[in-house]
């Protein structure tokens, strides 16, 4: 261990191990891909903001879509503030269209926030094993290694919230107020880029506003030093967040509203069955993708001994993980509804796994400083982490083959899963992979990205309009109309083109009246012209 003894040494064994674990999870073959997998419709959704913003003209208050949507401009905003979508576009204006851009971008943040979280580990226990170990335990979060790179705003929020509580951690000991406004502004990217990655920063308001009332009580051994100031600087962040979210909500209003939620989603609109059945899916599907299941029962028992010793911490910890707790029970309360698939609304409550081993190592270092210290007790956890590493290796490699060795001899993932992601790829490769590469082809028969298409099946709201980069409408949204009346009502709104990428469907009689006119075939999509049809 010798060789490890600098803090530079554990900062140069943390990037070679990240690094490392990076490559098992085929990030190297990842960064070329187009997006794919589970969740291909959100990865989409944030794709076609910003390629949007780079075709027309970087109006950052008209983020827009390529599904046109009922306005017939596709107008739209997410409940995130389109800070990231923008620097991508700007990027793709110096360097040119690449999607490997904004999947190195999101996993440069998501580097980062794990570098933070190193830093903040190794401030708060002086122990660079110990940080090491805890701040890649984060990377073997599946959700967290797989949306890293992967084009969502979630893993970014969770991140930019690490580096803030890095700063936070240095005002702390230094109380210098420069590392307090950096803080608080780092914790304002994580609110804006997603609201959610403020749900570890919640706390902190509360326990100002308690030492705020206690003042007089205990004017030692403050958190806050200045809390007339620092109230008005996280009030001032707190008023940006909510203006963006009512210009959003009213955004859509006046646009394109229904193609993204920004409301809650809460279990007491679910009957009874609903409720047994998403239960049932978050335990079985969701939550291993959250982290494996000795994780998440290790983290639970560390937290109950936690509370039990309560008179053996700091009431800083104890607070704080106790509202940080309460508080990840409430959101799962609040959008429990998409808790039966969406596994990346999970993402931001990663935070309480790091949170509980810190302060249960801090715990240890104050009370049995023989165990926090023990060589075996590192090397244990070690194990521990690398069964770990394996587990989201597997878990990450199967959403984009099972055909890699490290999944096709795992003993982790079961029959059920396997055939599900073994039809998920046959899938594609037969009904929407031809999409990726379309888009020359459809140039050429003198298809501009601005005529308006329809693309089907897609049920999504921009998968093959965005892969094709091409302005039109699929099935997804106008629930009042059906088969031939959807087609009529996209015609009347414009519609150019129909694009039908599954064979099976030019057989349905419903169809058949639009395709009169054949002008194009591209692999398993065939292409007609629905102008003058009559």
């Amino acid at each position: 261990m010798a060789l490890f003894k600098t803090p530079k040494k554990w900062d140069l064994l943390f990037f070679i191990v990240l690094i490392g674990v990076a490559f098992l999870y085929s990030y190297q073959n990842i960064f070329w891909m187009r997006p794919y997998s589970i969740h291909q419709w959100r990865q989409t959704d944030c794709l076609s903001i910003a390629l949007n913003y780079y075709q027309e003209g970087m109006h950052f208050l008209s983020p827009s879509v390529h599904m046109l949507g009922p306005s017939g401009n596709g107008m739209t905003s997410t409940s995130e503030c389109p800070l990231i979508y923008y620097l991508v576009a700007i990027l793709w204006k110096i360097f040119g269209y690449h999607e490997f851009i904004y999947r190195m971008l999101d996993t440069f943040i998501a580097f980062s926030g794990l570098y933070a979280l190193f830093l903040l580990v190794k401030e708060m226990t002086s122990d660079g094993a110990w940080a090491l170990l805890i701040s890649i335990l984060l990377f073997t979060s599946p959700i967290f290694a797989v949306y890293s790179n992967n084009f969502l705003m979630d893993v970014p929020a969770l991140s930019f919230a690490l580096m803030g509580w890095y700063y936070f951690v240095r005002y702390y000991k230094t109380k210098r107020m420069l590392f307090f406004y950096v803080s608080i502004f780092i914790f304002l990217l994580a609110g804006l880029t997603k609201i959610t990655g403020l749900i570890s920063f919640i706390p902190l308001i509360f326990i100002l506003f308690y030492e705020i009332i206690t003042f007089r009580k205990n004017k030692n051994n403050k958190l806050f030093t200045s809390p007339l100031i620092q109230v008005l600087t996280i009030l001032a962040a707190g008023l940006l967040m909510f203006s963006w979210t009512l210009y959003s909500i009213h955004y859509n209003q006046i646009h394109n509203a229904g193609l993204f939620s920004t409301d809650i989603l809460p279990l007491w609109k679910l009957d009874k069955s609903a409720i047994h059945d998403t239960l049932v899916k978050l335990y079985t599907l969701l939550l291993p993708q959250y982290f494996s299941m000795p994780i998440l029962f290790l983290t639970l028992l560390l937290f109950v001994s936690l509370l039990i010793n309560h008179k053996k911490i700091s009431k800083f910890y104890l607070w704080f993980l106790t509202m940080l707790f309460t508080g990840i029970i409430l959101y799962l309360v609040l959008w429990f509804q998409v808790l039966n698939v969406h596994d990346y609304y999970l993402i931001n409550l990663l935070i309480f796994v790091p949170a509980t081993l810190v302060a249960f190592l801090i715990f240890l270092k104050d009370n049995y400083p023989a165990i926090f210290s023990s060589v075996k007790l590192k090397f244990i956890f070690s194990l521990f982490l690398l069964f770990n590493i394996y587990y989201c290796a597997v878990e990450t490699n199967i959403r984009y083959s099972t055909s890699t060795p490290i999944v096709k001899y795992n003993f982790i993932i079961d029959d059920r899963n396997s055939d599900f992601w073994n039809w998920y790829h046959f899938t594609y490769v037969n009904e929407t992979k031809a999409f990726e590469t379309i888009t020359p082809y459809l140039r050429r028969l003198g298809i501009s990205r601005t005529d308006k298409v329809i693309s089907i099946p897609d049920q999504s709201i921009n998968i093959t309009l965005y892969l094709m980069d091409q302005k039109g409408f699929d099935d997804f949204g106008y629930g009042g109309f059906a088969n031939e009346g959807r087609i009529n009502e996209f015609i009347r709104l414009g519609a150019k083109y129909l694009i039908v990428s599954k064979p099976s469907y030019l057989d349905y009689s419903w169809i058949k009246p639009y395709l009169k006119y054949k002008i194009g075939n591209y692999q398993n999509v065939s292409i007609y012209d629905l102008r003058n049809l009559n």
